[in-house]
């Protein structure tokens, strides 16, 4: 498990978390200078949603550089390459992990949903920012919500760029509550690497058979708009 105070753990190159790669360390040489770490967070996900393509994978342990290189990936895998990004720029990073009902994914995969785990094992992020570490959520200032998460098109991933994804129901904003669709809390954990380590994640099987498939797939909401690219 994760301390509060960042160690060396927090700032690592992991197998999945590969920072130290060329193609992680060449778009984190592409952004834009930035006068503080939330900036330069923020600039990094503006960027890594417009040059990766968001499609679905069970893949939970490929390498950032390999998402990265492909242009395309899950919602978690994008995560990890915000999280390599942020440590290959010095700033810790850890995950929360929790154990979330397969009932969440059903709006996405209506047809797929016999083959859909009981429970699935997602990791949400946090960084060490201004000598606190932050949520994901709250690195983006967002309106005071009305605006509904149905996991019904859009990805997690952008989400977080215009409304409080809540997993404890105590951010006050009842359409963005996901806390329902905990099943248990995992815990805290230096690294994403860390959590599948001790906690599967998808079956071999579903990894084996699914995955060829769903990673051809896009979230309807995310099929058009301008896509970017950095120099090699």
């Amino acid at each position: 498990m994760a301390s509060s105070t960042p160690d060396e753990r927090n700032l690592a190159a992991t197998r999945i978390l590969d920072h130290e790669h060329p193609e992680i360390r060449r778009f984190v040489a592409s952004l834009p200078s930035a006068s503080t770490q939330g900036d330069l967070l923020r600039e990094a996900h503006g960027r890594i949603a417009a040059v990766i393509r968001p499609v679905y994978s069970v893949d939970e342990r490929r390498p950032a550089s390999r998402t990265l290189a492909r242009r395309a990936g899950s919602c978690s895998q994008r995560f990890a390459v915000l999280e390599a990004v942020a440590r290959a720029s010095w700033i810790p990073t850890r995950v929360r992990a929790m154990r979330v009902r397969g009932s969440f994914w059903y709006p996405r995969f209506r047809l797929l949903r016999p083959l859909i785990p009981r429970t699935v094992v997602l990791v949400w992020p946090a960084f060490f920012v201004d000598e606190d570490w932050v949520d994901i959520s709250d690195l983006f200032p967002t309106a005071a919500g009305d605006i509904a998460f149905t996991n019904d098109g859009e990805t997690l991933f952008d989400a977080v760029r215009s409304m409080p994804i809540d997993w404890d129901g105590t951010r006050g904003v009842p359409s963005c509550d996901l806390s329902g669709a905990v099943g248990d809390d995992l815990g805290v954990f230096a690294c994403r690497d860390d959590v599948f380590a001790v906690h599967m994640t998808s079956p071999a099987w579903l990894l084996a058979l699914a995955d060829p498939i769903l990673r051809h797939r896009t979230p309807r909401s995310s099929r058009s708009g301008r896509r970017l690219s950095w120099g090699a």
